[in-house]
């Protein structure tokens, strides 16, 4: 278990931690425009071509936006906390992989993360799954790992 956590690249869960950081950062910046901006607007910025109200425009812009932030920042705080636990504990990293990247995908239907969010946390997850420990020497040592 020690020599596993020793030997582990950390790269899988910086990943996961960067992307999940800016997950949750663009859901945030959607969900202060959904709940404080777009439902503020005037109905007057909202043209229609037809004689359609445009009346509750805003409001439902505003609750569209909100749910998608909302759905971003699920995602974003699951993949942030899958690469912290993955860093942890990485006895468990399918685990941890495995929710890091559907979530990722998933959040490419909330806001993504800026997109490179998504990209940064599908890369981290795939890495994390195809992870193999390092096979040990007689002596118990990694090879070209000095100690």
């Amino acid at each position: 278990m020690t020599q596993q956590k020793a030997a582990y690249s950390n790269t899988a869960s910086v990943l996961a931690i960067i992307a999940g950081s800016l997950m949750v950062a663009a859901a945030v910046i959607i969900l202060i425009l959904g709940t404080f901006i777009v439902p503020r607007l005037s109905d007057t910025s909202f043209h229609s071509s037809q004689s359609l109200p445009t009346a509750n425009v805003p409001g439902f812009v505003g609750s569209v936006l909100q749910g998608i932030g909302l759905f971003g920042l699920i995602s974003g705080v699951i993949v942030l906390v899958s690469g912290a636990m993955l860093r942890t504990n990485p006895s468990q990293r399918t685990l941890w992989a495995t929710l890091m990247l559907v979530f990722s995908v998933l959040s490419l239907f909330g806001t993504g993360g800026f997109i490179i969010g998504a990209i940064l946390g599908i890369a981290g997850g795939v890495k994390a799954l195809t992870w193999k420990a390092p096979m040990l020497q007689a002596s118990g040592t990694v090879p070209g790992r000095t100690t």
